[in-house]
C-alpha cells in the first residue's frame, strides 16, 4: 500500500469522524444545526490544509472530494445528517465544500503554487465560519446589508468580520511564502479580502462555499 493511499484512508475516516461528531452534538447534546454545520465546515477545511504535506499529486484528493460530494448529496436528498441538513432554508453549502477543497488543491498542484490552496481554504474554514457564527449569534439584532432597494441575507458586522480575518489570513500566508512584506503582498492581501467579502455578501443558499474560494484563487492568479 502506498503512503498516499494509506493517508487517503485515514483522511476519509477523519472526515467521517467529523460528520459523526456533528451528529452527536446535534442529536444528543441538542446543539443548534447552524453551529454544528459550522463545526463540520471549519473542521473539514482546516484538516484539509495538511494535504500539501502528504500529496504530491491531486488524484486521491479528487477521489475523496467526489466521494464526499456524492455522500452529502445523498444525505441531503434523503434528509440524513441532520447536523448539516436540518435547516429550513435551501442550501448547497454542504455539498459544495468538498468540491471547493478538491478543486482548489487540484489547481494548486497544476500550477505548483501552494497559496492557491491554503488561502481559499482558510477563507472557507476561518473567515466564512466566523462571519456565519457572528450572524447566527447576534441574530435579528444585526442590520442586514441593503444596497439601494436590494436587501442581502448577510449582515454588516458579519461581512466586516469576514473582510478583516481574510486580510489577516491572506497577508500572513503571502508573507510566509514570500518571506517578506512589500507593496505587492499588501495589495494582494487587501484585494483578495475585499473581492471575497463582496462575493460572500452576494452569495446565497450556501453558494459562497464555491464562489469565495474561486474568487480568491482568480485574484491570486493576478499577482
Amino acid at each position: 500500500m502506498s503512503q498516499e493511499l494509506f493517508f487517503t484512508i485515514l483522511y476519509t475516516m477523519a472526515f467521517a469522524v467529523i460528520l459523526a461528531t456533528g451528529e452527536v452534538l446535534h442529536s444528543i447534546l441538542k446543539v443548534k444545526t447552524e453551529y454544528t454545520r459550522k463545526f463540520a465546515h471549519s473542521a473539514a477545511s482546516l484538516l484539509s490544509l495538511t494535504f500539501p504535506l502528504i500529496y504530491d499529486s491531486y488524484e486521491y484528493v479528487l477521489v475523496m472530494g467526489l466521494v464526499f460530494f456524492l455522500l452529502l448529496l445523498f444525505a441531503q436528498h434523503r434528509h440524513l445528517l441532520l447536523s448539516i441538513n436540518d435547516v429550513a432554508r435551501k442550501t448547497y453549502g454542504g455539498i459544495l465544500l468538498p468540491v471547493a477543497i478538491a478543486g482548489s488543491f487540484t489547481a494548486s498542484v497544476w500550477l505548483d503554487d501552494v497559496k492557491l490552496f491554503i488561502i481559499p481554504v482558510m477563507l472557507l474554514g476561518v473567515s466564512d465560519s466566523l462571519a456565519g457564527i457572528t450572524g447566527v449569534y447576534f441574530g435579528e439584532k444585526l442590520r442586514k446589508i441593503i444596497i439601494y432597494r436590494l436587501q442581502l441575507n448577510k449582515t454588516y458586522l458579519g461581512s466586516m468580520v469576514f473582510f478583516i480575518t481574510s486580510v489577516i489570513i491572506s497577508a500572513y500566508v503571502l508573507y510566509w511564502i514570500a518571506g517578506s512584506y512589500n507593496d505587492k503582498t499588501i495589495i494582494a492581501a487587501f484585494t483578495v479580502a475585499a473581492a471575497a467579502a463582496i462575493v460572500e455578501a452576494f452569495s446565497s443558499r450556501g453558494l459562497d462555499n464555491f464562489t469565495v474560494p474561486l474568487t480568491a484563487l482568480l485574484i491570486l492568479l493576478m499577482f
